[in-house]
């Protein structure tokens, strides 16, 4: 649709630019292939970034957008994907969630509650990004990721 096109240029024009989808944190796993913290001769591949935030931290929006899909593991988080024109951001790792499937949300707009883990205390948003379906690094489209 032209409002895709729209929303898909304009997220494009703001590659490197776009806000973190928390308020504050820090990158705790990177995009790619990585070590494994106890057996360093296996690799890993991370599809996406891990941020480390306080707990009660809010997901939000990176950028205007519809929600199209609610994740929900059984016995595990739920998550949400949100379109932006023929990019897919996605946020996983919620224990609340604020939105629904066909929600308009705006750049900043609360998505929902990241959930922390009570035996170890970690609060950890589980972010991706996508163009139709190529994986996209984060790192290269967030602002100082």
């Amino acid at each position: 649709t032209p409002e895709a096109s729209r929303i898909a240029s304009s997220f494009s024009a703001n590659k490197g630019k776009l806000i973190w989808p928390v308020e504050k944190g820090i990158k705790s796993q990177g995009f790619g292939v990585y070590a494994d913290p106890v057996y360093p001769g296996i690799k890993h591949q991370s599809n996406g970034v891990i941020i480390a935030t306080d707990e009660g931290a809010k997901a939000r929006a990176i950028f205007e957008g519809e929600v199209i899909a609610i994740l929900a593991v059984p016995g595990g988080n739920k998550g949400v994907q949100i379109k932006h024109g023929n990019f897919i951001s996605t946020y996983y790792n919620l224990s609340e969630l604020y939105v629904k499937k066909g929600d308009k949300v705006s750049s900043k707009e609360e998505l929902g509650i990241v959930y922390t883990n009570r035996n170890n205390g970690q609060t950890r948003l589980k972010f991706y990004l996508y163009q139709d379906t190529s994986r996209l690094n984060p790192e290269e489209w967030v602002y100082r990721l």
